[in-house]
């Protein structure tokens, strides 16, 4: 249902805009997004892991009336929050623990210009594949029966861009943009159900993280 209303927020927007544009967007873009990822959805995902990047490159062409498709790859990175760690007596191990993901997706969007730049609306949907990297094999009943500490979902990544111009061939962006992934987190895989402070979190929704970052656009062949 969430998914649903910010897509009908989106497609509303867009709409809009396409209405008051006058100026033509270039032929071809690419498009590029690195910012720091922070979990949302999932209280379980939020206290297991902290994002460290999370970055896109995209190829995009545009559509009548300024808006836009494409196709591109992006990499997601999170690494096992500080305060979980292996106690052993009176002494404590820090894990480092990673998910690391790999994603192809679609882009479809909007470029809406101002004096100095434009403004981009756009949703990202694709395909994931993640992998739970250094792995603490921890075998205690919590954590059993074990499963795979790798697995793939589909996920929409809503995305708003403010574009400043640099030159005719080149903008830089302020990005805010919300990732849902279509995959319920398990603590499981990636040996973490054994602590209390994890398991006992709500995990009622899929995952879901918030990034904000910066970016640029190549601007080919702009009138």
């Amino acid at each position: 249902m969430r998914q649903l209303l910010v897509i009908l927020l989106f497609s509303s927007s867009l709409t809009n805009l396409a209405q008051n544009s006058k100026k033509e967007s270039a032929a071809i873009t690419v498009r590029g997004v690195i910012g720091i990822p922070k979990g949302i959805s999932s209280t379980q995902f939020r206290k297991s892991f902290a994002g460290l990047y999370e970055a896109n490159l995209s190829l995009n062409f545009r559509l009548p009336q300024n808006f836009f498709i494409g196709a591109g790859y992006q990499s997601s990175f999170f690494k096992n929050n500080d305060a979980i760690k292996y106690k052993y007596y009176n002494a404590s191990v820090p894990y480092n623990t990673q998910l690391v993901g790999n994603s192809g997706f679609v882009k479809i969007g909007y470029d809406y210009f101002f004096s100095k730049g434009f403004l981009s609306c756009s949703i990202n949907t694709g395909y994931s594949f993640f992998q739970y990297k250094n792995v603490n094999q921890d075998s205690s009943l919590a954590n059993q029966p074990f499963v795979g500490t790798a697995f793939t979902a589909p996920f929409i990544q809503p995305e708003i861009a403010i574009n400043f111009l640099a030159d005719r061939s080149m903008s830089f962006s302020f990005i805010l943009s919300y990732t849902t992934l279509f995959y319920h987190f398990d603590a499981k895989a990636p040996r973490f159900n054994q602590f209390e402070e994890i398991n006992k979190e709500s995990n009622s929704y899929v995952m879901g993280w918030i990034n904000i970052g910066f970016g640029f656009n190549v601007l080919i062949n702009r009138k």
